[in-house]
C-alpha cells in the first residue's frame, strides 16, 4: 500500500532543530517550507518558546495549524496568538516554596508567568550560562528585570528555568523528583550552547509537548500514527513515545538520538527541510 505524505502531520522542535545554529530561520529556508506547505504539507511546530518569541522568528512562514508552545503549556493559533487550549499551571504556593528552597544557589531562576501577556522575570545574573541566555533574549518584550518575585493575582505562573554547573544544579534535581513527584515535570540537561552549564527547567506536572500533541492531535482528527516529529533534546521526548515515527537531528543529544526511529543531518544544514523534501513535497 502506498503511504501519501499528505495525510501525515509533521511537527518540529525550534531551537537545535529547525532553525539553524544561530537560532534563527533565514528567507531562504522560509521560501523552501513555504513551497511545501502550498503543495499540501500540513506542518506546525512544537517548542519551549513563547510566542512572543516565536512570532518574530517565523512571522513570514504560513503556519496555518496550531502551535504548541512553552513545552507543550499552550496549543496556539499562529496568526493571533489566541490560546486554544492550556495545560496547568504551577501552583503560586509552590512556586513561593521553590524559590526559597532555591536561595542558596545564589543564582535566582528565571520565571515565567502569563496573564493578558507574557512575561519573564529574572532578578540576577551570575555566571556566563544566564548571561548568554539573557543576550539572546535582546528586544524580546517578555524580560523585565525585579529586585523581588512579586505576582498579581491574575498572573499564573507557567514555569522556571536554573541555568548553573551540573554540579551545584544535580542536587537540586535530586531533591525536587523526590519531594515534587506528582507536581512538577523536571528536564535536566546540557546548555547546547555552553556544554559546561545544564539547564534545570521546572513545569507543571501536565504541561509537557506529549500531551499538548494529543490534544492537537484530537483537534485536527488526526491519529497519532500518521505524525512524525522531529527533536533533539529531551522534552521533545514525550512526543517521541507517542508519535507515529521520530526523527532526530545529528545534533541532538545522544539519549534522544537513541530511541529515534531515524536520525538525519543537523539543525545548521536544514536536515529537516531536506527530510520534507525528500517525501515530494
Amino acid at each position: 500500500m502506498t503511504i501519501n505524505p499528505k495525510q501525515f502531520l509533521y511537527v518540529s522542535d525550534l531551537d537545535g532543530t529547525l532553525l539553524n545554529e544561530h537560532g534563527e530561520f533565514p528567507l531562504p529556508w522560509v521560501k523552501r517550507l513555504n513551497r511545501m506547505i502550498d503543495r499540501g504539507l500540513r506542518f506546525t511546530i512544537a517548542t519551549a518558546r513563547n510566542y512572543d518569541s516565536v512570532h518574530p522568528i517565523l512571522h513570514d512562514v504560513k503556519l496555518q495549524l496550531p502551535v504548541i508552545l512553552f513545552n507543550g503549556a499552550y496549543l496556539t493559533d499562529f496568526l493571533t496568538g489566541e490560546n486554544l487550549q492550556q495545560s496547568n499551571y504551577i501552583r503560586r504556593e509552590l512556586v513561593y516554596e521553590l524559590l526559597e528552597l532555591f536561595a542558596p544557589l545564589k543564582q535566582d531562576p528565571f520565571v515565567y508567568t502569563f496573564d493578558e501577556r507574557h512575561r519573564l522575570y529574572y532578578r540576577n545574573s551570575t555566571n556566563e550560562g544566564t548571561e548568554g541566555y539573557l543576550k539572546s533574549l535582546e528586544g524580546d518584550g517578555r524580560l523585565q528585570y525585579v529586585d523581588e518575585y512579586q505576582f498579581t493575582d491574575s498572573e499564573r505562573i507557567a514555569g522556571l528555568l536554573l541555568i548553573d554547573t551540573p554540579a551545584k544544579l544535580e542536587p537540586y534535581h535530586r531533591q525536587l523528583l523526590e519531594k515534587y513527584p506528582d507536581d512538577l515535570n523536571l528536564y535536566f540537561a546540557k546548555d547546547i550552547a555552553r556544554p559546561q552549564y545544564n539547564w534545570l527547567q521546572v513545569f507543571h506536572h501536565h504541561a509537557d509537548k506529549g500531551r499538548m500533541l494529543r490534544t492537537l492531535s484530537h483537534h485536527l482528527n488526526t491519529p497519532l500514527s500518521q505524525i512524525v516529529v522531529f527533536g533533539d533534546y529531551l522534552n521533545d521526548l514525550e512526543m517521541f513515545d507517542i508519535a507515529g515515527k521520530s526523527v532526530a537531528v545529528g545534533n541532538a543529544l545522544p539519549e534522544v538520538q537513541a530511541v529515534a526511529h531515524q536520525v538525519i543531518g543537523t539543525n545548521h544544514e536544514g536536515a529537516v527541510l531536506d527530510y520534507l523534501e525528500s517525501l515530494g513535497f
